[in-house]
């Protein structure tokens, strides 16, 4: 096993963690709590909307701006990462203390940013320290032990009576034992690995922006049963199995993390795309289906074990694609995707439809998945070409390389 593949479970642990606090509790114990908060009458469809809009804003914000050197210096990383997971249970906490909706919409938007520099420092931790495929399939996993975890905590507080303002309290203090969790598994400044070099396949596998474009419907096709899936699935046949549907797709996230960079490497990363993509829009539509809760379970499975591994496949091909000049990829895919992201509350806002919003959703990925599919037959049609060392280079081998090391 070469240097950077070495494994590590403290690593796998750390990343777990770090994005189940972060992303999973951090960002989607709104999900769940949404219902609960427009059942209490604290707040207003719409201001809930726009309350989860401004999160997703913020996380923008924070990708962009983490996203500048001086964050990355591996002298700060660990301080960064810590005042990040701190800022994210401080924020939490905050919840139960204001009302008004400005200053919800306000800590949300900062809540966003919190999430988006625990995602990007503690990615940046852990391959620093290795860039086994396993180790990185835990880290996006993380997300999913997170929202399972959160959703079956809201579950378990409403069933012993407590109101939203004692589950923002506890949830706080859930997240402060996490964080504590997460410092004593931080990676030390030792065995750090040098940085790794962006491959630049030959032909290939397709344009930069055509992958931001793709990026940007993604988002905005998954965010709205993300936001809103508690909420639609209240008609459901069975109310107890349709609170648990969001650990369902919580569940789900981890063997789709997984399942997903294995798939590539054998297939290709714009196949495996367009191929997510599908299955996802297609589960995005299921859920629609409220009145049939086996397959209302089957589409949030699926949706589960698709929506992280878009992020996971789309980061693997933004790092083969030559770019102009002063862009970064990496940065304007996360752009493009956050802003999909904040459309998609807004949308529901303004039809004041999740139906609606949620066709158009469904509508997006389906768009996403035929420009992945355009790529991979293009590719295809493509002739080898020939290195010097006279061995033949195509989009799916190139993607295959790239992902295995």
């Amino acid at each position: 096993m070469r240097n950077d593949q070495r494994f590590s479970l403290r690593s796998a642990l750390f990343g777990m963690l770090t994005l189940a606090v972060g992303m999973g509790i951090g960002r989607f114990l709104y999900t769940p709590m949404l219902p609960v908060l427009l059942a209490e009458g604290r707040f207003s469809f719409s201001e809930l909307a726009w309350i989860a809009s401004a999160n997703y804003a913020g996380y923008l914000a924070g990708s962009l701006l983490f996203s500048f050197e001086a964050f990355h210096r591996p002298a700060r990383l660990r301080p960064q990462l810590l005042l990040a997971a701190a800022a994210t249970g401080v924020l939490i906490l905050a919840m139960a203390l204001f009302e008004r909706p400005a200053e919800v919409v306000l800590v949300r938007l900062l809540a966003g940013m919190a999430s988006a520099g625990m995602l990007i420092f503690g990615s940046n931790l852990v391959l620093q320290q290795t860039r086994n495929p396993f180790v990185i399939a835990s880290l996006y996993s993380g997300v999913g032990v997170g929202i399972a975890l959160g959703n079956e905590y809201v579950i378990a507080g409403l069933r012993l009576g407590y109101a939203s303002h004692a589950l923002w309290i506890a949830a706080a203090a859930l997240s402060g034992v996490l964080i504590l969790l997460l410092a004593l598994l931080i990676p030390s400044r030792t065995s750090v690995l040098p940085p790794a070099q962006l491959s630049k396949t030959a032909p290939q596998p397709m344009r930069w922006w055509l992958l931001a474009l793709l990026y940007g419907l993604a988002g905005f096709g998954y965010i709205i049963v993300a936001t809103y899936l508690p909420l639609m699935a209240k008609n459901a046949g069975s109310p107890l199995l349709a609170a648990h549907l969001w650990t369902l797709v919580g569940v789900a996230v981890v063997p789709g993390c997984f399942g997903w960079l294995w798939a590539a490497r054998r297939r290709g990363a714009v196949l495996c795309l367009a191929a997510n993509l599908l299955i996802q829009g297609v589960c995005v539509v299921l859920t629609l289906v409220s009145d049939s809760l086996p397959l209302l379970a089957l589409s949030c499975f699926g949706f589960g074990a698709t929506f992280m591994g878009t992020t996971s496949l789309v980061m693997t091909l933004a790092r083969q694609l030559s770019v102009p000049d002063k862009i970064n990829l990496l940065g304007f895919v996360t752009l493009t995707y956050g802003i999909g992201q904040i459309l998609g509350p807004l949308l529901v806002s303004a039809a004041s439809s999740v139906i609606i919003a949620t066709l158009c959703g469904a509508a997006a990925l389906f768009i996403a998945a035929a420009i992945a599919l355009v790529q991979q037959i293009k590719a295809q049609r493509r002739p080898p070409v020939m290195t010097a060392e006279g061995e033949a280079l195509s989009s799916r081998s190139g993607s295959e390389k790239r992902l295995s090391g």
